[in-house]
């Protein structure tokens, strides 16, 4: 079967449906898939946070949604604690590198003693 049309996006649909990544989003998903076992290791740590998330929905009507919300939520704080691990990771060096920005108390090109 033949195309009506030529199937090249024109510019609206290149600018809705083509996207690029910025280098600090590059640099962020290659941090977290590198370390996506931290958010692994989470789930099990996150688990009263994630119960105490869901204790006061209504409308639940089974153990097994109310299991599915709990694991849901865990994985949710799991995965918002793993942006926030990348993004300190992450930032200081690509402000530097972008920017020659360093955080405060420390000259360029030295880095603080701990």
């Amino acid at each position: 079967m033949q195309r009506d049309a030529d199937p090249t996006p024109n510019e609206l649909q290149r600018a809705l449906l083509e996207y690029e990544a910025t280098d600090l989003e590059e640099r962020l998903i290659a941090w977290t898939e590198e370390h996506w076992n931290m958010a692994a290791r989470a789930m099990v740590y996150n688990k009263p946070e994630g119960d105490k998330m869901v204790s006061g929905v209504s409308g639940v009507r089974s153990d097994e949604g109310q299991l599915v919300m709990q694991v849901a939520a865990r994985v949710a704080v799991s995965e918002r604690e793993l942006m926030c691990r990348a993004v300190a990771a992450v930032l200081p060096e690509w402000l530097e590198t972008t920017y020659g920005l360093t955080p405060g108390g420390q000259k360029k090109g030295k880095k603080k003693d701990k």
